[in-house]
């Protein structure tokens, strides 16, 4: 486990990207994801869902502009190939091509105490804004409670010396921690066990700004726009915490309904003395009524914790 006092640089492997170029590159992921890509502050990255039209989420990404306006998309790299398949599909007499880019951008998390002086980023730089510098892409994600967390990515060889060469003197961390740290912010991702499995609110993705409710169609709109508008988000994810392993994709069960699951493990980590964390997927009635349960009724304890950011009020 990290120590609190101690900045760590993670390589991570499970990350892929993808790189979408041409100048039509925008139009083609407009119309396939949750997200607006045509009115784009610049510097800034953005999440975004890509849903079927039944409006299940397939992938999530986060999106930035590289310097030469070539759009990346950070995904589970489990999911890269069959992402890349789909939206390959739609690319027909558009102006831009879609490449998997993960062997030419090797991934790193930043985690870093607040209170400390210096970062990678500068200290005026927002939640989900960007700088390239020397081949690195830098960008500031929310942060996890009392750490300062940001995404690296080095661009080939000469990048990834430049990052190495800027954080020689960080500790190597663990994937575990920096799972840890995205579990603690509260930010859920789909992964080969949960694919398909869950509406974009049901892991508050309108609360991450990762839904664009104004913009034209893409595949499962309809259904995601009924569902924030007639009120029916009726399942969302929150932290949970228990003393057994848990993995995405456990199901979890409530005392006061035992005969049928009340939510889904969307990623779960170890945080030390064989505790636990995990964001659940749950329905809001599992966490008025009843004790939650791990992988069955009598399964082991779970508590339900808080969000560090506030759900829209119709929730």
């Amino acid at each position: 486990m990290q120590s609190p006092h101690d900045a760590t640089l993670t390589e991570l492997p499970a990350a892929g990207v993808l790189l979408a170029q041409g100048p039509q590159a925008v139009d083609l992921l407009h119309a396939q994801l949750t997200q607006d890509l045509r009115d784009w502050p610049e510097g800034s990255a953005r999440m975004a869902a890509m849903c079927t039209p039944q409006g299940r989420m397939l992938a999530d990404f986060l999106l930035w502009r590289e310097s030469d306006g070539a759009i990346a998309l950070l995904l589970d790299a489990a999911l890269l190939e069959a992402t890349l398949k789909r939206l390959r599909m739609f690319i027909l007499r558009l102006k831009c091509s879609l490449e998997d880019a993960s062997a030419q951008r090797r991934v790193f998390g930043l985690l870093e105490p607040l209170q400390a002086v210096a970062g990678s980023l500068p200290a005026s730089l927002g939640v989900w804004q960007l700088r390239h510098d020397a081949g690195v892409t830098g960008i500031r994600l929310p942060d996890a409670p009392g750490l300062r967390r940001t995404l690296l990515v080095a661009h080939g060889e000469a990048g990834l010396a430049a990052l190495r060469a800027r954080h020689a003197g960080l500790a190597a961390g663990s994937e575990q921690d920096w799972q840890l740290a995205e579990i603690r912010a509260g930010i859920g991702h789909v992964g080969a066990a949960t694919t398909q499995r869950f509406v974009p609110q049901m892991l508050n993705y309108e609360a991450l700004g990762a839904i664009d409710f104004h913009k034209g169609c893409y595949p499962g709109q309809e259904v995601v726009a009924r569902t924030q508008y007639r009120g029916a988000v009726k399942r969302r994810t929150f932290p949970v915490r228990g003393a057994q392993p848990m993995a995405a994709g456990d199901e979890v069960f409530s005392t006061d309904d035992p005969a049928q699951p009340c939510g889904m493990i969307v990623g779960a980590a170890p945080a030390g003395d064989g505790r636990w964390e995990a964001l659940a997927e749950l329905k809001l009635s599992a966490l008025e009524h009843g004790e939650l349960r791990l992988r069955g009724a009598d399964g082991a304890p779970l508590q339900a914790g808080e969000l560090p950011y506030a759900l829209p009020a119709e929730a």
